[in-house]
């Protein structure tokens, strides 16, 4: 999948799901602050998840936590006819990505370009630039 692909279907599946509807279905254009600190709240979640040393990929079961190296790798579980949420530091981070993609859909961004821009421009700097520590 291209990223604007991931941009389109990530916005689409949010509108799709009334993320961008008041409770009456008229489109509201919500405040970037807001959206941005959804963003950092993915990133706060993998943190803890990190932070608990759980693995980057599980799934809670009735029968106790699934972890995807259980399942050779997989990342879907079905428990019946039900797939399973997918939990972990890598599904937070995905649903980073995924917000990120919305907001750029919304906003009719091209994160692809964007992405490629700043990875050129990165290549011009010295390592470790700033002095900083990380």
């Amino acid at each position: 999948m291209q990223i604007q692909e991931l941009v389109k279907q990530a916005h689409d599946q949010a509108r799709s799901k009334g993320w961008w509807t008041d409770d009456n279905g008229k489109e509201v254009d919500r405040n970037p602050l807001e959206l941005q600190m959804l963003i950092v709240s993915e990133i706060a979640e993998a943190c803890e998840e990190a932070r608990k040393g759980r693995p980057a990929v599980y799934f809670n079961t009735p029968t106790g936590q699934v972890s995807m190296n259980d399942l050779g790798g997989s990342m879907n579980l079905s428990v019946g006819e039900t797939l399973q949420k997918p939990e972990g530091e890598l599904i937070e981070l995905a649903d980073a990505v995924i917000r990120i993609a919305d907001y750029c859909g919304k906003r009719g961004w091209d994160l692809e370009q964007a992405i490629k821009s700043k990875l050129e421009f990165n290549q011009t700097r010295p390592a470790r630039h700033g002095g900083k520590l990380y």
